[in-house]
C-alpha cells in the first residue's frame, strides 16, 4: 500500500510540475513582450507628437525641460525592460524536476534588484533633476515633491527582493538535501 501511495504521489507531484512548467513558460511570453512593450511605449512617448484624437504616449515632464525628462523616461524604461527580461529569463528555466533551482531564483533575485532600482529611480531622478537645475539657475530653493505613489511602490518591491532572497535559501537548502540522499 505504501507503494502506491508514493507512486501516485509522485504521479501527482509531476503532472503538477509540468503544467507549471507550461504556465511558466507563457508568462515568459508575456513578460518578454511587456518589456518590448515599455521600450515601444516610451519611445513614442519621448518621439512621438503630442496628439490630442487617438491613442497617443505622451510623456510628462512635470515641470522639468523636455530633454531631461525623455532621458530619465528612457533610463527607467530601460531598467524596468532589463528587469522584465530577468523574470522572462527566469520562467524559462522553471523545469519539471527543478522547479526552484538556482538559476531559477539567481534569475528572480536579478529581477527585484532591478525593480527596486527602477523604483528608486523613479523617486531620485526628478529630485535630483530639479535641484541641478535650481543650482544652475542660481536659485536658492528649488520645489521637490515626492508621489505617495512612487513611496508606495518600495514596498511591494522590496516584498519581491526578500522573496528572492528567501527563494534563493530555499533552492541552498534543497541542493544541499538532494546531496544527502
Amino acid at each position: 500500500m505504501t507503494d502506491k501511495n508514493y507512486r501516485n504521489t509522485e504521479k501527482n507531484y509531476h503532472a503538477t510540475a509540468f503544467v507549471l512548467t507550461r504556465a511558466a513558460r507563457r508568462l515568459a511570453w508575456v513578460a518578454w513582450l511587456a518589456a518590448l512593450a515599455c521600450l515601444v511605449v516610451t519611445a513614442a512617448g519621448i518621439w512621438g507628437h503630442d496628439q490630442t484624437a487617438g491613442v497617443a504616449a505622451v510623456l510628462s515632464t512635470d515641470g522639468l525641460p523636455r530633454g531631461w525628462a525623455a532621458v530619465m523616461a528612457a533610463v527607467l524604461a530601460l531598467v524596468t525592460c532589463a528587469a522584465l527580461v530577468e523574470l522572462a529569463r527566469m520562467l524559462g528555466r522553471i523545469h519539471p524536476d527543478a522547479l526552484f533551482s538556482s538559476s531559477v531564483t539567481r534569475h528572480f533575485r536579478r529581477f527585484a534588484s532591478l525593480l527596486m532600482v527602477a523604483a528608486v529611480l523613479r523617486i531620485l531622478l526628478p529630485a535630483a533633476a530639479s535641484l541641478w537645475l535650481a543650482m544652475q539657475s542660481g536659485a536658492h530653493a528649488a520645489h521637490v515633491e515626492f508621489s505617495g505613489d512612487d513611496l508606495l511602490s518600495l514596498l511591494p518591491v522590496a516584498v519581491f527582493f526578500f522573496v528572492a532572497r528567501l527563494l534563493d535559501a530555499a533552492a541552498r537548502f534543497e541542493d544541499d538535501q538532494r546531496s544527502i540522499v
